[in-house]
């Protein structure tokens, strides 16, 4: 999913997420330094942790907005000279190679909030888990997040939600498509200036899969990873399941 204006405001809209206890639930089983890839990055605020504490990390996100303003956090936290890249690219298609072709794999592949259910389906999921299978060295870890169909009765009342914040208001409207395919639609009012009542109106629109999580299981199990943990943490949204895999 590409967020286009989104991204624009993509950290107000996210700012009640704890990051931090969150990074730290990813370095309970990320606890050695060391290479690590950032799939669906965003603005970058994982990868701005773990370049602070000393990891290598090259962050993959399909917009190009998002890693504009993941680079300027980078610069911002003065991290510019730690070792990162970031790359433009869809996270079922990344291979990092190096000169001679070799996959240049990584110690560690995070992917968070849930966005591995904003692949198409199940074959793209696939897909995904073969490239981090490639890209991951041998007992490294492979840890994201993937929501159940229970997110829509917790967040919508009638398939409506509305969010009132000082920042913005925004308007959510939920439609099931399919028996594992959900639209999303945001209209989203972001306040100019706290002066005054002037509102920038963004619209995106979301397409969410909703997996089986046994399937999950047996398709990681399949493609050379075993299940080192599965974990859900109701500060995380109660409906959001995290899947620690482990190449074998």
């Amino acid at each position: 999913m590409e967020h286009k204006e989104f991204a624009e405001i993509y950290d107000v809209f996210m700012k009640h997420v704890d990051y931090d206890s969150w990074y730290n639930f990813l370095r309970s089983f990320i606890r050695e330094k060391g290479t690590l890839l950032d799939l669906g990055c965003g603005t970058g605020e994982f990868s701005v942790r773990f370049l602070r504490d000393g990891f290598s990390v090259t962050g993959v996100d399909l917009s190009e907005k998002m890693l504009d303003i993941a680079e300027k956090k980078i610069a911002d936290k003065k991290l510019e000279n730690c070792d990162f890249k970031l790359i433009k690219e869809n996270i079922i298609d990344f291979e990092s190679t190096f000169k001679n072709g070799e996959i240049c794999q990584v110690d560690n592949i995070i992917c968070n909030f849930d966005t591995v259910n904003y692949l198409k389906n199940g074959s793209e999921f696939e897909k995904f888990l073969e490239k981090c299978s490639k890209n991951l060295k041998k007992d490294g870890f492979l840890i994201f997040d993937a929501v159940t169909e229970d997110i829509f009765s917790e967040i919508f009342e009638n398939d409506v939600f509305l969010d009132e914040e000082p920042e913005y208001t925004s308007i959510w409207r939920h439609e099931k498509l399919s028996q594992r395919k959900h639209l999303v639609e945001i209209d989203l009012f972001v306040r100019e200036n706290s002066n005054d009542n002037l509102f920038r109106k963004y619209n995106d629109i979301q397409y969410k899969f909703i997996y089986d999580p046994k399937w999950i299981i047996k398709t990681a199990q399949k493609n050379g990873f075993e299940i080192f943990d599965t974990a859900s943490n109701p500060e995380f949204g109660e409906s959001r399941i995290f899947f620690v895999l482990k190449k074998i």
